[in-house]
């Protein structure tokens, strides 16, 4: 590639960075345009910077031309929208044919951004939906609708302010970028030696130390980051490493980074941008989202550190506890907690997302002058502000197509027929329907990411579970975790398929012991359902202390029995016991309000005195072997 050519690429992805970056900060603190500008503006930028990092990658001079059109024809399809919005909106469903040629360059753009951010499958599930609408037609039975003409297809699905335009791609102007540009930021701070510090401290307390330290770690970086597959990046670059020196095989060190880091997007305040659209699903402030959210998050995090300990054990991993250096978490306390604690606080306060970002952003910068080692240099606020546009600009080329998707399913009426196929096939039963709601969560989070995979299972999906009588936020948040796990879902594990590639490992290895890792995100939607407490809906303060032991028991002693392996292995009484704990724990969890209340009581009870006899088992067999081995 020529070089003043490659420099001035770079120049222009800077730029085109630095102006989305601006133009949103100054959205946030007040409205500059109208919806339907801010949105065409907001598009603008998604197509420019998509398609100027393909060019700055690109490595043949056919590929630069051809994307370098590419980026030409995004700014010139929004601009055409931009300067014939009047027309455009009284032309809905009947465009001209100019409106209809750019309208297929639209789509077409989207689709292509979208490949190249995120691969194919997400725009070959677009294509058969696209597909679907405009020769559904030719469909007999349940799966027929009327005849749509291209004209009206293209107009509701582009130009028309629906489809591409709308929902998603408003939220991901209003809300999700500013949130990932902050996430982004924050590695301004340094606060990974903060973090690797913090896991020590906790990891020298336990068995399995480096692997909990990368649990930790790992977890409150996903807190601000919102991404697994970045979070792996970010984080497993020094912990995978470390875990493979204190004896980890290759795969578990790359299975406990993944899933650490994937859960990472369960974690309050951010919870990945996924989470923005639940709280517009669900239709309640982006707060009780965050609020619902933290006790699942908790003890998703309880389940993955009580896998780790576990598989260390079961692995014979008995590293060395190393003391954590006090002067640099010192340090990094304010660092980490002033920013998160403006975003959290500005978002307890019902401030939007976009200004509680745009302050939690100045906070950063602010911040970053006094950081340990010395203020960061011109160079390294351009390369965190571009790398914060272009996560931004990728999420946001997704939503696009998400957005061609649901509006095929309202449009043609396919999402009420899906769901009805669904209830056929569970027979009204919430069990099997739970079921299959989990398959096709976990099936459209092959390969997608996350906020696409959770918005196709809220449109398809979840009407279907609260027809069968699920509320509302439990529905949005059984699917929201299973759109989440399935990172390290195989076949198409993208968070394992990561991790396994800094630790030199076995991907599918790799992927199958991140699956069995993250036991907690299957166990946890379903109680999430049948138990309110779980997210805080229950006003019955007796029963949400009493239903967060029993799912602590569920995790612990499930994820035990897993692994065959408390503190030492288990005998055949220690697995008996185990089995009624966690039975017992599970029915009194998921059948609250089914039973009466001496039942329930009496299977808590049970439950708890058998993971108590459990532990004492444990425990008397780890002091006599001590005993034992001391000469």
């Amino acid at each position: 590639m020529d070089k003043g050519f490659e420099r001035s690429i770079k120049i222009g992805v800077y730029a085109v960075a630095l102006a989305m970056v601006a133009y949103h900060m100054l959205s946030a603190y007040g409205i500059l345009l109208g919806s339907i500008e801010h949105q065409t503006v907001h598009l603008a930028f998604i197509f420019g910077l998509t398609f100027l990092v393909v060019v700055r990658s690109a490595t043949s001079p056919i590929g630069r031309t051809i994307y370098l059109i590419f980026f030409a024809c995004g700014l010139f399809v929004t601009a055409y929208v931009y300067l014939n919005l009047d027309s455009l909106e009284q032309n809905v469903g009947f465009p001209t044919p100019a409106d209809i040629a750019v309208g297929i360059l639209m789509i077409i753009l989207a689709f292509e951004g979208t490949r190249q951010a995120w691969g194919w499958i997400l725009p070959i599930v677009a294509f058969v939906f696209v597909a679907y609408f405009l020769f559904g037609h030719y469909l007999g039975g349940p799966l027929y609708h009327r005849n749509f003409s291209v004209g009206y297809v293209v107009s509701y699905l582009s130009i028309g302010f629906s489809g591409i335009y709308g929902t998603f791609l408003s939220i991901s102007a209003n809300q999700i970028f500013l949130f990932v540009v902050f996430g982004s930021l924050m590695g301004l701070l340094r606060i990974n030696d903060f973090m690797y510090e913090l896991g020590k401290l906790v990891g020298r307390r336990v068995a399995g130390g480096p692997g909990q330290t990368a649990v930790v770690s790992s977890s409150l970086i996903g807190m601000v980051s919102g991404a697994a597959v970045a979070n792996v990046a970010i984080t497993g670059a020094f912990t995978i490493p470390y875990m493979k020196r204190a004896g980890y095989s290759a795969s578990l060190a790359g299975a406990i980074e993944a899933t650490a880091s994937t859960g990472g997007q369960l974690m309050p305040p951010v919870m990945g941008a996924a989470a923005f659209l639940m709280a517009f699903f669900v239709g309640v402030p982006y707060t009780d989202i965050m609020v619902a959210g933290l006790i699942p998050a908790i003890l998703f995090y309880v389940g993955v550190m009580l896998a780790v300990q576990f598989a260390s054990t079961a692995a014979g991993i008995k590293a060395p506890p190393e003391k954590p250096d006090w002067a640099v978490i010192g340090r990094g306390i304010p660092m980490f907690v002033i920013p998160v604690g403006v975003l959290t606080g500005l978002l307890l306060f019902r401030f939007s997302p976009a200004y509680a970002a745009f302050w939690a952003i100045c906070t950063v910068i602010a911040l970053s002058f006094f950081r340990p080692g010395g203020r960061p240099n011109a160079s390294e606020f351009l390369e965190a502000i571009t790398e914060g546009a272009i996560v931004g600009a990728q999420i946001g080329v997704s939503l696009c197509i998400v957005g061609l998707i649901s509006q095929t399913l309202i449009t043609t009426g396919l999402g009420g027929k899906i769901a009805g196929l669904v209830e056929l096939f569970s027979a009204g039963n919430i069990v099997i329907g739970l079921l299959l709601t989990m398959i096709v969560s976990l099936i459209l989070g092959c390969g997608v990411p996350p906020v696409a995979a959770y918005s196709l299972v809220a449109l398809v999906a979840i009407p279907t579970i609260i027809k069968m009588g699920v509320p509302v936020m439990a529905a949005h948040f059984f699917c929201f975790y299973f759109a989440i796990i399935s990172a390290v879902t195989p076949p198409v594990a993208m968070g394992a398929l990561a991790a396994s590639a800094i630790a030199k490992a076995n991907y599918f290895s790799t992927a199958m012991k991140a699956f069995k890792l993250s036991l907690a995100g299957f166990i946890i939607p379903f109680l999430i359902v049948f138990n309110p407490a779980m997210t805080l809906q229950s006003d019955d303060m007796l029963n949400a202390a009493l239903s967060i032991v029993a799912v602590f028991i569920v995790l612990a002693g499930g994820t035990a029995l897993l692994y065959g392996t408390g503190a030492v292995r288990f005998r055949a009484r220690d697995w008996l016991f185990g089995f009624i704990a966690v039975g017992a724990s599970v029915a009194y969890a998921l059948c609250r309000n089914l039973l009466s209340d001496e039942v329930e009581i009496i299977l808590f009870i049970i439950g708890l005195a058998f993971a108590l006899l459990l532990v004492f088992s444990q425990h008397r067999q780890k002091r006599m072997s001590a005993v034992a081995l001391t000469p």
